[in-house]
């Protein structure tokens, strides 16, 4: 849900260090999760997801360092940001061995309070924008499905009087009297089918827009296209002529 809180972990063996970030991070849109070991920690992580993971360095049995290596390993936690905190002297090799388990921060303790604010800020409205932009992928599709739905329902209703009318036109053809009949029986005869085309073309658009039908591109000859096309207009605008001037090559690439 959208509107759930942001699950925030923290690690740390130390019982006072829990309770001051808990105070220092906990808001109504965070949900400050806390484990005083790794083993703890790697419980929670199964059960919860979290969008940002708060290390202490420095913890007996698994430390930090250990506990991001696992974490890293699994499929389920290898994308969760980790910042580590350490209570000892500022050491470049401890501050890279930490990058180097992928850690996006790194801080020693006493920190300014602000700072790690800050950064929570940050993760908290990324996984925010993150569960916005899941919601709105799935109101896409429940979408694109609803339309491809209801192109089925049409392109079926349209196909049943078209069906009738590309019989009628067939008939009139064998049973014309004189050529201009047969002429105009073949004219609806063509508006038909290119009719029933375009209901197909529709309802695979529908399907193409919800990911279920792959493009193929093909290649068309472009003057007996405008030649179809022309033909259906001069049907309608009788005792009008339509000039048709083609140049180049028309046949596609």
């Amino acid at each position: 849900m959208t509107n759930s809180p942001v699950n925030i972990l923290i690690v740390d063996d130390i019982v006072h260090n829990i309770t001051a970030l808990e105070a220092l991070l906990a808001r109504p849109d965070v949900a400050v999760l806390v484990a005083d070991c790794g083993t703890a920690a790697l419980d929670l992580l199964l059960k919860h997801e979290v969008a940002l993971a708060i290390l202490d360095v420095n913890m007996p049995g698994m430390n930090g360092f250990e506990l991001a290596a696992l974490m890293r390993g699994s499929p389920r936690t290898s994308q969760v940001p980790i910042i580590f905190l350490s209570a000892t002297a500022q050491d470049a090799s401890r501050t890279f061995r930490g990058y180097e388990a992928g850690a996006v921060d790194f801080l020693y303790k006493p920190f300014d309070p602000r700072i790690l604010q800050s950064k929570v800020d940050v993760f908290v409205q990324l996984e925010q924008q993150k569960r916005e932009l899941a919601a709105q992928l799935v109101t896409t599709r429940q979408m694109l499905e609803a339309n491809e739905m209801l192109m089925a329902v049409l392109s079926h209703d349209l196909r049943t009087p078209l069906g009738a009318v590309l019989a009628s036109a067939e008939y009139l053809m064998r049973t014309a009297a004189d050529e201009q009949a047969a002429t105009v029986a073949a004219r609806v005869k063509n508006s038909s089918l290119r009719m029933a085309r375009m209901v197909d073309q529709l309802l695979n658009l529908a399907r193409l827009q919800g990911g279920r039908l792959p493009l193929q591109p093909r290649s068309i000859e472009l003057a007996t296209l405008c030649r179809s096309v022309i033909d259906e207009f001069a049907s309608q605008e009788s005792g009008k002529q339509i000039v048709f001037t083609c140049t180049g090559n028309t046949a596609g690439a």
